[in-house]
């Protein structure tokens, strides 16, 4: 199974330029960064989104930065980004498409007498995927305690902990994987879309995987 690790969304809006900006094409640039969590599932490898959430809640908004362009070469325009921006895919991504709505507003202008410069306004999203690993199986439940505690943690895996019903009865159950405690697959599953990243029964935290 392949899971991306971060997703770029770029929106580009290109206006003609007023003339008391200067003769040289303006391009602001707006970033924000978050954190989308999801849940895999690794008996049939089945992904669910948990939600989204600022990297950080102090500086998911980036500075603005304010760009002037004498020329839309691309090579120009590369070289500009990676000076303010030291990541030479995401300088790449944006200058292609910060050329791209350049090309297109000069065909939307093709009938005036000279291409007036333009004011750019690029908007970044920059999301971080991470995904919570669950073990889930079918099987019947398997226990391998020490004999002094093996009748107390039986009497614990015959109920779910977050719904009390009898959990031998069911086909599809959760093991989580840092404490071995069982749960029913649907009752875990909404737990964890709660923002809840640990063991209902012992608060462990649930494995992380950042691909």
């Amino acid at each position: 199974m392949e899971t991306e690790s971060f997703k770029l969304d770029v929106h580009v809006q290109a206006l003609s330029q007023d003339q008391s900006l200067g003769f040289v094409s303006t391009v602001l640039i707006s970033q924000y960064r978050e954190v989308e969590e999801f849940l895999i599932n690794e008996k049939d490898d089945t992904v669910t989104s948990l939600g989204s959430y600022p990297e950080d809640s102090s500086t998911s908004h980036d500075p603005l930065i304010s760009l002037k362009l004498p020329s839309f070469k691309p090579n120009d325009v590369y070289q500009r980004l990676q000076t303010h921006l030291h990541d030479h895919d995401l300088s790449e991504q944006l200058s292609y498409k910060i050329v791209q709505a350049q090309q297109r507003q000069k065909r939307q202008s093709f009938y005036l007498p000279q291409q007036r410069p333009l004011f750019m306004i690029v908007s970044v999203k920059l999301t971080h995927k991470v995904y919570n690993v669950v073990s889930c199986d079918s099987a019947p439940l398997a226990t391998d305690f020490d004999q002094e505690s093996q009748q107390e943690e039986e009497e614990e895996s015959k109920t779910c902990a977050i719904c009390l019903e009898n959990l031998l009865r069911s086909e599809d159950y959760c093991e989580m994987p840092t404490c071995s405690h069982y749960f029913h697959e649907p009752c875990l599953t909404e737990w964890l879309t709660r923002d809840n990243n640990s063991c209902p029964l012992c608060r462990k935290p649930v494995d992380k995987l950042h691909s």
